[in-house]
């Protein structure tokens, strides 16, 4: 196993499994998004119907994003940001709300999942003043 980033990077898993539920789907299913499939909104509606408030919950997370980067961006001036564990790219994600406030603002996502890293380099783009990158990375190995 090496130490090299370029190790780390070629442990992280690329298979790709829509016969079985995945959390990043089912979240975007909750969210109304596009990106799941029969088995994520099976799961999806059966956690529903034993945690009613769990589709309420996962839109008010992702309205508070919003609401925390227009702040940042209005407020504080913070024009770079770092969204670690991203999830799959819906509506409202970070570089599209910080980039209508400031056209220039650059964010970098980071996930180790393949299907978000899949989803993120086809969907995330970023204005041309400012800047949107992935990195398929695990917080857990900081090499």
């Amino acid at each position: 196993m090496s130490d090299s980033p370029a190790g780390a990077h070629a442990r992280l898993s690329t298979k790709i499994d829509v016969t079985v539920p995945h959390p990043a789907r089912v979240y975007d299913y909750w969210l109304g998004g596009r990106d799941h499939y029969p088995p994520d909104r099976a799961l999806g509606d059966a956690i529903v119907a034993e945690v009613p408030d769990v589709m309420v919950a996962a839109r008010a997370n992702r309205a508070f994003l919003g609401r925390a980067v227009r702040c940042l961006v209005r407020e504080y001036g913070i024009t770079q940001f770092l969204d670690i564990g991203t999830g799959i790219p819906t509506a409202g994600n970070t570089h599209e709300v910080a980039q209508l406030v400031d056209p220039a603002a650059r964010v970098v996502y980071v996930d180790h999942d393949p299907i978000v890293m899949v989803h993120a380099r086809a969907l995330m783009k970023g204005t041309p003043q400012g800047r949107t990158a992935f990195i398929h990375a695990d917080l857990r190995d900081p090499q």
